[in-house]
């Protein structure tokens, strides 16, 4: 009898937008783990939430995915993290909190997000004129108890 392949949500076209509640921080990073196996290059998610809704926890999984040790860091400081990924792939986290959205293009973040790489964006908000970008969008709510986490593949 034949395996039957594991069903990837994120796969199916139907399923354009998803809604999942976690309840723990580990939750929210197994969600960042499974989600992972969506993302292929050239990718730009943009993650979107207050302050401690769990955009850096969900970014935590997706790093982990692709194989990374140790614990991903806010950018907050830094603006950009890197990260490898298989297939000389480069996972880049930017936060872009600290940015004002009329300087962001002044850093010469299109070095990052269109790339081949894959660019995971804290506070994309502020990134105005990459709106239509092929991209996922992942809003999180956070209540306290727990988090609503949607994931809307918008890509054309």
């Amino acid at each position: 009898m034949a395996k039957k392949k594991k069903l990837n949500i994120w796969d199916l076209n139907i399923f354009k937008k998803n809604v999942f509640i976690t309840k723990t921080p580990e939750e929210t990073r197994n969600l960042g783990t499974a989600f992972a196996s969506s993302l292929k290059s050239g990718d730009i998610i943009f993650l979107k939430g207050n302050f401690g809704s769990g955009k850096t926890t969900f970014t935590q999984g997706v790093v982990k995915a692709f194989g990374n040790k140790g614990f991903a860091r806010s950018s907050s400081f830094t603006l950009v993290n890197e990260y490898k990924a298989p297939n000389n792939l480069k996972l880049f986290h930017l936060d872009l909190y600290r940015l004002e959205p009329s300087s962001v293009w002044d850093i010469g973040i299109e070095e990052y997000i269109y790339s081949d790489n894959i660019s995971l964006i804290e506070w994309a908000d502020r990134l105005i004129g990459a709106e239509k970008d092929n991209r996922w969008n992942v809003d999180i709510e956070n209540s306290g108890t727990e988090r609503k986490i949607i994931i809307e593949n918008v890509a054309k």
